[in-house]
């Protein structure tokens, strides 16, 4: 019986072991924090209060894709096709090491027409895990509200101050 070339064996165990990525891909830029529009910034809320994963969402700061931004700050009743939104949920503090996970909606024509189009994704900051994806029912019973529903299901409000 002839062996595998080791190469060729560390690939497939890289591929088929634990360390192998699965589920769907997370749907944060890596670049979001220098590309984006912070649109909100990071302060107290009470929002994703409870969430699946345990954590305890204190303070929340709101970024969102270039080519949406002026109509998330100018409260349109659409975000364009491709919008992504970004909260970024910290535990006690805004700092770096208090980050906990990131909520993401990406508007995708034709994903879901009744709830504006929105791929919803939560996922774990440390690891990029994706926690919950696609239509989150969660995320979405939250959202359908009539005044979240008048901002393409955008419910964070900005205050004075904001960017």
């Amino acid at each position: 019986m002839r062996s595998l070339p080791v190469s060729l064996s560390l690939a497939l165990l890289t591929q088929c072991g634990p360390e192998a990525p699965s589920g769907p891909a997370s749907l944060v830029p890596s670049n979001y924090a220098t590309s984006y529009v912070e649109v909100r910034r990071c302060r107290s809320t009470i929002e994703h209060q409870p969430n699946p994963s345990g954590d305890v969402v204190r303070n929340i700061r709101v970024w969102v894709s270039p080519g949406a931004a002026q109509a998330y700050i100018n409260n349109a009743a659409t975000l364009p096709a491709g919008a992504v939104v970004i909260k970024e949920e910290y535990g006690a503090s805004c700092n770096a090491a208090d980050l906990l996970a990131w909520t993401v909606m990406r508007k995708e024509a034709g994903f879901d027409p009744p709830r504006g189009d929105w791929h919803w994704q939560r996922v774990r900051a440390r690891t990029n895990a994706v926690l919950e994806d696609g239509r989150v029912q969660r995320c979405i019973s939250c959202h359908d509200t009539t005044a979240c529903r008048a901002r393409d299901w955008q419910c964070t409000e900005r205050q004075m101050g904001d960017p």
